[in-house]
């Protein structure tokens, strides 16, 4: 086919495209001022001043101009020779400051980092207002007045009586430059002031404070702990807020310095960018601090500290190493569930909740992060998606996240300045690293917060004892009144009060058995579901065949022999949880500890066999403990599950589960060679939802303890070497033979 024409054009974009880019490239005025003010810190000015004038005439846009709402943005900057606004300013994506970041110049002359690259702020100007009169002034240089007037490139926008529109490519609309000399505006050496008018939104009481708000946390407060890891603070950029000439204030009764100095939970730290976390720990109540280091994406050394992460998974299940570079974290959090009012008021818990986790970049914040309401790590997401313990709370945390352009290259603003683009899964990388840290710093404060439960709760059984320590005096008293009618009453009161006794602790054990028999009936119903799943997939196969006709006699029977093993397998199962239902557990008898033993571990046949080696001494006898058989079974399900979910997250090429019974001193030890229980955690695996795995609900050893206290036993864990059998979680039961 022949080429009856060939021709070269360049794209001639209609000049409404300015409207369209300004108005949807950045999405919230507050943003726009922000951005300006941006501008205004990479010219190296130390004072800015954000104006606001005349605001109750917004949309009257033919009075005169004196009387006219608008918004001014002055500094104190470098300023632009009129070169620099024809050919730098007035060319829009202007490549002039990420060339300097490609020749490493990357600083301004004050040492500050540049922050813009895309040279596309300058459209926020358009967000605010039609009518821009710009003013500039290099040093050593005459003023240049800038004039635009967006309505000039739309023509819907001035359109009113829906006349016909007359649309102008950007090529054929101007803008109006003017030299003067000597300045109009500019009255320093150098700087800048943009004055823009026929505002497009009004503001209220509400955007002032929001946008003071915005504008003192842009370059944010010095934080002593981040001067810790080597981040650098300098305090030589001041900015005013004026509105209709008085200077605008919000303050706040609460500032980030008392979060510093108030925090029950501080973490600070650095995430390498392999995925190293070195860290600072500290708890105020109870006392206790530590360092770690901690490798994010090696699963045996997470285990091995009893971390089961989240966040981690990210790299696991993609198979990638993080790209996002390093940067380091300070992070703060309360108990706000149960406020220690000697350090947390309505302020300082609102004040909190209104400011995450922010993100800074070489000092200067990046948006939306830290906002209120911006859960950007999604904590909340992950609560009611996984465990909600094995996350903090978005309203329980705030801090300060810090990158920097020469570590995080890859880490840039989207071009509508509402947060960093996820360029190849870099963003990814960066918010899963902060979740897998948030994670372990979330684990330490549950564990400090069960410990001021557990000190709490002993002063409560002090309280308790002194109760019933009067209640008994009570009843001693009572025996030597002789009148009938008090009698009468107190003897009502005793009753009541036994009663209301019974009934809770008839309503617990309840609770406990339902909680029990529902984690084993899961597990049981789990694997049979996946089985009855396989026999009718194997049944539907076989039924084609004998449709066609093509089935032989012999496969036949090796499909019933099949549906015989797993039909047996889905009865066992079912017969092995029958004890556990309550109408059982009211049979007392003398129970097998081995032959218990021997059940739970075929219970669990699909996760040991072939996986994990099992082995039950019993060399001196049998314990026999009498009682009803689901209790001792339901103790043992949950002892071989939390052995059994360590022992697959461990890196040991020989798991071992071991079981040691000793029928002199009547005790049982369960022993596994996993990852073991930390020394600090030790005293708290047996309260209610307390885990330290990402899925756990913190009940199977609660329960165990509860179930066994019900006949005199009681469960510890061995954390002395000479006593533990394997090198993992030792657990010792002590039956007491009196009881039934």
């Amino acid at each position: 086919m022949a080429i009856i024409k060939q021709n070269s054009m360049p794209f001639k974009p209609y000049a409404r495209l300015m409207n369209i880019i300004g108005d949807q490239l950045i999405t919230d005025k507050k943003v726009a001022v922000i951005e300006i003010i941006k501008n205004s810190y990479d010219a190296d000015a130390e004072s800015v001043k954000v104006r606001f004038g005349n605001m109750n005439n917004v949309g009257f846009h033919d009075l005169p101009v004196e009387e006219q709402a608008y918004i001014e943005i002055e500094d104190d900057g470098c300023g632009m020779s009129l070169d620099v606004i024809e050919n730098v300013w007035l060319r829009p994506a202007t490549p002039n400051k990420i060339e300097k970041k490609r020749n490493k110049i990357t600083k301004t002359p004050k040492g500050r980092i540049i922050q813009g690259e895309k040279g596309i702020g300058r459209f926020a100007i358009h967000k605010l207002g039609e009518r821009i009169e710009l003013y500039s002034k290099a040093q050593g240089q005459d003023e240049v007045k800038l004039e635009m007037n967006f309505s000039d490139f739309n023509p819907e926008n001035q359109n009113l009586f829906n006349q016909s529109a007359e649309y102008k490519l950007l090529e054929d609309v101007s803008n109006n430059l003017y030299v003067n000399s000597p300045p109009e505006r500019v009255i320093s050496q150098s700087g800048t002031i943009i004055r823009i008018y026929n505002l497009r939104e009004s503001w209220n009481k509400r955007d002032f404070d929001e946008l003071y708000k915005n504008i003192q946390r842009l370059i944010p407060p010095v934080d002593k702990n981040a001067e810790s890891l080597g981040i650098d603070f300098v305090s030589d950029f001041s900015i005013d807020l004026y509105k209709d000439d008085k200077l605008y204030t919000c303050e706040e009764v609460m500032t980030f310095n008392d979060v510093i100095e108030r925090a029950q939970y501080t973490m600070i730290g650095t995430i390498s960018k392999d995925g190293i976390l070195e860290f600072r720990y500290k708890s105020t109540a109870p006392l206790r601090s530590f360092k770690s280091i901690i490798n994010l994406l090696n699963n045996d050394e997470l285990m091995a500290n009893n971390y089961s992460l989240v966040g981690s998974k990210w790299f696991t299940e993609n198979k990638r190493t993080p790209k996002c570079g390093s940067f380091s974290f300070t992070f703060y959090a309360f108990n706000l569930a149960k406020p220690d009012k000697t350090i947390l008021n309505e302020d300082l818990k609102k004040f909190i909740k209104e400011n995450f986790v922010f993100v800074l970049r070489d000092g200067v914040r990046v948006y939306p992060y830290g906002e209120k309401g911006i859960d950007w790590l999604n904590l909340d997401k992950l609560r009611s998606t996984y465990r909600a313990g094995q996350f903090i709370s978005y309203n329980d945390l705030t801090g300060f996240i810090y990158i920097s352009q020469e570590k995080n290259p890859e880490l840039s603003d989207s071009s509508n300045r509402q947060g960093i683009v996820n360029n190849g899964g870099r963003y990814d990388d960066f918010t899963s690293l902060i979740t897998a840290a948030t994670e372990i710093f979330n684990t330490e404060i549950k564990i400090d917060k069960l410990k001021e439960e557990i000190q709490k709760k002993a002063l409560q059984g002090k309280s308790k004892d002194i109760l019933k320590e009067s209640f008994e005096q009570l009843q001693s008293s009572l025996c030597k009144i002789d009148n009938t009618e008090t009698l009468s009453i107190a003897n009502k009161f005793i009753d009541v009060y036994q009663k209301h006794l019974d009934v809770i602790e008839g309503r617990m054990e309840t609770v406990e058995d339902l909680a029990g028999l529902g984690m084993a009936v899961e597990k049981s119903s789990h694997d049979s579901l996946r089985l009855l799943s396989l026999m009718r997939h194997n049944i539907k196969d076989f039924k084609k065949k004998v449709e066609k006709g093509s089935y032989e006699h012999d496969e036949l029977i090796s499909l019933l022999i099949e549906l015989d093993e797993n039909i047996e397998i889905v009865y066992d199962d079912m017969q092995m949880i029958q004890p556990l239902f309550k109408i059982q557990r009211k049979s007392i008898t003398d129970v097998s500890v081995t032959e218990s033993i021997q059940k739970v571990i075929k219970y669990f046949r699909s996760d040991i066999d072939n996986k994990i080696t099992t082995n039950i001494e019993n060399e001196l006898g049998d314990l026999s403990i009498k009682t009803n058989a689901g209790l001792i079974l339901q103790v043992l399900i949950n002892l071989v599950d939390n052995s059994v979910f360590w022992l697959k997250s461990s890196d040991n090429v020989d798991k071992q589960l071991h079981f040691h019974l000793n029928p002199l001193e009547q005790t049982l030890i369960v022993a596994d060679n996993g990852k073991g229980i930390r020394d600090d955690v030790a005293p708290l695996i047996f309260q209610e939802f307390f885990s330290m795995k990402s899925d756990g609900r913190g009940l199977g050893l609660y329960i165990v303890r509860e179930l066994l206290l019900r006949i005199g036993a009681e469960i510890h864990v061995l954390t002395n070497p000479q006593d533990k059998i394997l090198s993992g979680a030792n657990f010792i039961i002590k039956f007491n033979t009196t009881e039934s």
